[in-house]
């Protein structure tokens, strides 16, 4: 999954369309679906960075089994936990791409599963900007430091 593309298609589905008699005016499906779009690419982010981080970025890593398993670790929950745990080691943009995470994640299930949540067109513009930003700032990071993160978000610590 390639996170900017999700970016573009939640910007997509924020936008006001220029006809018809919702005019200027996005459906509450299109806000719903660009919100879960923004958590899901700083969720695919941080897979691909983990993998990258981990096993190797170059394309012979990227076909190894074990990249795709290390991509496919990463769980929901797990990523919450670990992050609510604190993440003072990390650099500030680390900490500010688990913060967003931890919001979008909350917005996500709101939008995905809460059948009376509404979302504004500024709110979901507001989270698709936040979650790109965090993204950006994140693979701006030390590999070292996305490493570490990887490490704290797929392992438990003992």
């Amino acid at each position: 999954m390639n996170w900017a593309q999700l970016i573009a298609i939640a910007r997509l589905l924020a936008a006001a369309p220029d006809y018809g008699e919702r005019r200027g005016r996005p459906q509450q499906i299109q806000l719903r679906k660009a919100v879960s779009a923004a958590y899901y690419a700083m969720f695919h982010a941080l897979a691909k960075s983990n993998a990258d981080t981990l096993i190797g970025v170059s394309p012979p890593f990227r076909g190894l089994p074990a990249w795709t398993q290390t991509y496919r670790a990463l769980d929901h929950g797990f990523v919450r936990g670990q992050i609510s745990r604190g993440l003072t080691a990390f650099a500030p943009e680390i900490q500010d791409f688990g913060d967003a995470f931890v919001a979008l994640q909350e917005k996500r299930h709101r939008a995905d599963y809460d059948p009376d949540a509404e979302f504004s067109r500024s709110d979901a513009v507001f989270l698709i900007d936040r979650a790109e930003v965090s993204i950006r700032g994140f693979e701006a990071t030390e590999p070292t430091q996305r490493k570490a993160f990887a490490a704290h978000v797929l392992f438990r610590s003992r």
